[in-house]
């Protein structure tokens, strides 16, 4: 027997605003549905908690709903609230569901949304959570629900597609269906587009905070694009409190070593095509746990239709990106240009297969833009091993410094905390010798 879904439900509006009502119903054949919702209106609350005054819980009648609580606090004090009260009765939602919020949570408006902040709440616990608004500009009496209420099956769908911790916002136009003409999945919009938050002077020396249009883009690139082009827009929203990009920017720019490591096409597939498949895939194992002890990047090549790389090379690179090439040349992919800018280094250690193919085009290719790259030899093979010699010999005529794994690390590692250099030893000692043919 199929088992029923669990759905917490709560608002900024308020427990007794039209757009909750309607959606507790309109879930109530999909799930049991529970509401726990502000008693009075929080719009604009953002992620604001009540920390120091009790709040008080008071149960009500919803239609659709298993069970209803009105709560004198925020939109995150009821979804803290709700996950408590459920999980003493041995429930946990699947979904956490905001709104429909009455108006449109676009762009920045996401930052001060108490909509969007209790969808927040539930991806925060790890639940999967849905924000709905309705709305348009200066619409804050929405009651056109029709349209978004028909996305929710597909929404739970996509929200079951991406991480937990990603937020699904909706925003549709405060029109019928029929004038709706369709929806798009896009980016949120950045601060200072669409709109923005100003006081204006409202007499007797108060001010009042209001919305102003503001730059508006010629496509449908943001959700306040699409909501103006009478769409309804979804957007995947993060709750990361990090930005990988900036991470990697400050990581490499401050990093004491200032060193990047490429190996290339570590896919079993195209090791095997070597003599030394097994030896080569210990030593590329090395080399990454190597490099990842001393907390540099690694920069991953992956030959497009071959298999994945291999495990045990791939599970010690916890800085890493990966770049997926169709040519023999890693520089014709559109991304190695990208990542290779994201590290502030210009000093590269590549090692992969097959040296007289994609490992000489990818060192000739970071030669060409000023790098100091040295060829981990013990750590790269070809098919034929003339080809390999051949290849080695080319990339030091070209002014590639060639050496092996144990000598190169121990050159990095000079000057560790002792630590690390014995971490590092036992590393290469446990790793095999290999010889390439």
């Amino acid at each position: 027997m199929k088992e029923i879904k669990k759905i917490l439900v709560t608002n900024d509006d308020g427990i007794d605003a039209l757009g909750i009502q309607t959606l507790a119903e309109a879930l109530s054949p999909l799930a049991d549905v529970y509401v726990v919702a502000p008693s009075e209106q929080q719009s604009a609350k953002s992620h604001s908690i009540t920390f120091l005054r009790t709040i008080k819980p008071e149960k009500r009648e919803l239609k659709g709903a298993v069970a209803a609580y009105a709560v004198d606090g925020t939109p995150v004090d009821c979804v803290k609230w709700g996950l408590g009260m459920l999980a003493d009765e041995g429930i946990v939602p699947d979904f956490v569901f905001s709104g429909i919020n009455h108006g449109m949570n676009t762009g920045l408006a996401a930052y001060y949304s108490g909509t969007v902040a209790g969808a927040r709440e539930g991806a925060l616990n790890g639940i999967r959570s849905i924000a709905l608004s309705v709305g348009g500009h200066a619409v804050f009496d929405a009651s056109e629900f029709d349209y978004i209420i028909s996305l929710i099956p597909m929404l739970m769908e996509m929200a079951d597609k991406v991480n937990p911790d990603v937020i699904v916002s909706v925003n549709a136009p405060e029109l019928p269906p029929g004038k709706i003409k369709g929806y798009k999945v896009v980016e949120t919009a950045p601060f200072g587009y669409g709109e923005t938050f100003d006081f204006d002077e409202a007499g007797d020396g108060h001010y009042q905070m209001t919305s102003h249009p503001a730059r508006l883009g010629d496509t449908i690139r943001y959700d306040f694009d699409a909501v103006a082009a009478r769409y309804a827009s979804i957007s995947p929203v993060p709750t990361s409190m990090s930005d990988a990009v900036s991470l990697s920017r400050l990581r490499n720019a401050y990093a004491t070593d200032k060193v990047l490591t490429v190996i290339v096409d570590a896919q079993p597939d195209l090791l095997e095509e070597t003599e030394n498949e097994n030896g080569l895939e210990s030593k590329l194992a090395a080399l990454a746990h190597c490099i990842d002890r001393l907390d540099m990047p690694i920069l991953f090549t992956k030959q497009y239709g071959k298999a994945e790389i291999i495990d045990d090379v791939l599970k010690h690179a916890s800085r890493s990106e990966v770049v997926e090439r169709m040519q023999t040349d890693p520089w014709m992919a559109k991304d190695m240009e990208k990542y290779t800018e994201l590290i502030d280094s210009k000093r590269v250690l590549i090692a992969g297969v097959e040296t007289h193919m994609a490992v000489l085009q990818t060192a000739l290719g970071f030669k060409e833009r000023g790098y100091e790259v040295t060829i981990i030899e013990d750590c790269c093979a070809s098919e034929d091993a003339a080809e390999h010699r051949r290849a080695v010999k080319k990339l030091k005529e070209e002014g590639c410094n060639i050496c092996g794994l144990e000598s190169e690390i121990s050159g990095i590692a000079d000057g560790k905390e002792e630590r690390i250099r014995s971490s590092l030893e036992k590393i290469l000692r446990n790793s095999r010798p290999i010889y390439t043919k």
